[in-house]
């Protein structure tokens, strides 16, 4: 028989997880960029005056005046555009953009008292100018000072990585104990897989940090060889060495690795891996215009409060640490990556983003890798979390997706968990279920959180969810810091697995 192990506990990370920080929703993020276009700058009011200087020039200087930035991101054709619809939401403005440059056509628009016909080149520098803003939105909104991340606020997600860690170490002396192979994936396998529905990489960066702090300083097994422990993005994906200056290319981990270093035949260390996914991209990654590799990089340096891990920016002062290595990188700066396979120089708008759009695109190879990998996680899971993740039941993609990869699933055994934020619930009651979930339902005033938890039950058995209110990321902080109890008792609570942690694999 095939093995068939997968991670038991699937946690869907959302917008609602990452909210804390200070990151954007999407309907947030529309907003702002009717209020860019407006000239209003309220938003950055409480920002560091050198952010808050440095993404006004961007806006009014640099996507406006400067001649060969203004035509790649046509922020004037985005601003005529949303001119003629300010009721536009996120999901309509990206579906009528996409539709118009599939089908080669312009955009006649009648805004401020006359007509304005945009052709198609305009409609992709509008797109591309709307995708840039989001990006670094994005990175502006999570900046305390130029080039950091606020400490205070990342603190949670960096004790929740830290945590994870260390309960795969615990995982993996447990496995061996019990004689699981480790060139198996009964033994090298997390059992917990992430993910992420967001753009931004800082969960990830703040779990890659985890890791190394661990493997710098590694766990012996029984046999005297060092655990590792790495990450898997689901597909082959190349970067430069985190701390290096040479640009030479640099693999992220995958299963293949793991059976090779584990094999018997050839003991140098152990190796034991998590999934962790992105199946609508993540910033600072590219694909080369020229071979079509999936590329990325995480910065220069091993910083868990550096912005550089959402990569370089096309304008400085809003990445002030990020350090340019190649002779072409150093030439055409701008956000400029270059491709470590053939060398072709790649910008923000090489990144590719999967956005809220009804429209037929290509697909993209590396995120329809990572798409089939999310499927088999979800199909194969005995938990689901909906971390901060409400299901977006007005895409019909993404519902007949998650529908149909849970189809073959036990439905009286697959458990769940949703963890979403309600500002007005104050009971002490830790998990609702059942009964008190149909009661919630019925008497909140919530509208989005009830939504999620009834899109949810939809498709789940009521009687195996459980739903806490408490939101990211205080559902597993205890006295202000990180719990670790609390932490096993959202991914492996007992009443779902009857061993407890870690997990039996039979």
């Amino acid at each position: 028989m095939p093995e068939r192990y997968w991670p038991e506990t699937v946690i869907l990370w959302g917008a609602g997880a990452t909210k804390s920080l200070g990151l954007y929703a999407t309907k947030e993020l529309i907003q702002l960029v009717i209020k860019i276009n407006k000239n209003d700058f309220s938003f950055l009011e409480n920002k560091n005056e050198k952010l808050k200087n440095a993404f006004k020039k961007l806006v009014i200087e640099d996507l406006t005046k400067d001649s060969k930035l203004s035509k790649i991101y046509d922020l004037k054709a985005l601003a005529t555009i949303i001119n003629t619809n300010t009721k536009l939401n996120m999901h309509e403005l990206f579906t009528m953009l996409d539709q118009l440059i599939e089908n080669g056509m312009g955009f006649n628009a009648f805004c401020n008292g006359k007509t304005e016909f945009l052709r198609v080149e305009r409609i992709i520098g509008a797109k591309r100018c709307l995708i840039l803003l989001i990006e670094e939105l994005e990175r502006l909104s999570v900046q305390s000072s130029p080039g950091y991340m606020d400490e205070e606020l990342v603190n949670p997600y960096y004790q929740f990585s830290k945590i994870l860690t260390e309960l795969m170490k615990e995982e993996a002396k447990c496995f061996e104990d019990r004689g699981y192979k480790r060139d198996t994936r009964r033994f090298y396998l997390y059992s917990y897989a992430i993910v992420s529905f967001n753009w931004d990489p800082i969960l990830l960066w703040n779990i890659f940090n985890a890791h190394k702090e661990e493997n710098d300083n590694p766990m012996y097994m029984k046999d005297g060889l060092k655990l590792r422990l790495f990450d898997d993005f689901g597909t082959r994906i190349a970067s430069t060495e985190i701390g290096k200056d040479e640009s030479e290319i640099w693999y992220t981990s995958d299963e293949s690795q793991c059976k090779r270093v584990n094999d018997y035949k050839y003991p140098s260390r152990i190796v034991r891996i998590g999934k962790i996914l992105f199946p609508h991209g993540v910033f600072g990654s590219r694909i080369c215009p020229e071979c079509g590799k999936y590329i990325t990089t995480f910065g220069a340096k091993w910083d868990r409060l550096s912005t550089e891990v959402f990569g370089p920016s096309v304008f400085g002062g809003l990445q002030k640490n990020w350090k340019y290595k190649t002779k072409k990188e150093c030439e055409y700066r701008r956000g400029a990556i270059e491709c470590p396979y053939c060398g072709q120089v790649t910008y923000p708008y090489d990144m590719p983003l999967i956005m809220q759009t009804l429209a037929k695109k290509r697909s993209i190879p590396p995120l329809e890798e990572i798409k089939t990998e999310m499927g088999l996680l979800m199909k194969n899971a005995k938990h689901i979390i909906f971390a901060g993740y409400s299901l977006p039941f007005d895409d019909i993609m993404v519902k007949t997706f998650f529908m149909s990869s849970i189809s073959g699933n036990d439905k009286s055994k697959l458990k769940c968990t949703v963890v979403n934020f309600d500002e007005n619930y104050s009971s002490d009651v830790e998990w609702l279920k059942n009964e008190e979930i149909e009661k919630y339902i019925k008497s909140n005033k919530d509208k989005s959180v009830v939504e999620c938890i009834e899109n949810v039950c939809d498709i789940f058995n009521i009687q195996n969810v459980r739903i806490s209110l408490k939101g990211i990321p205080d559902v597993f902080m205890e006295n202000g810091k990180c719990s670790k109890d609390k932490i096993i008792d959202l991914l492996y609570p007992k009443e779902y697995f009857q061993e407890g942690f870690p997990v039996e694999r039979d």
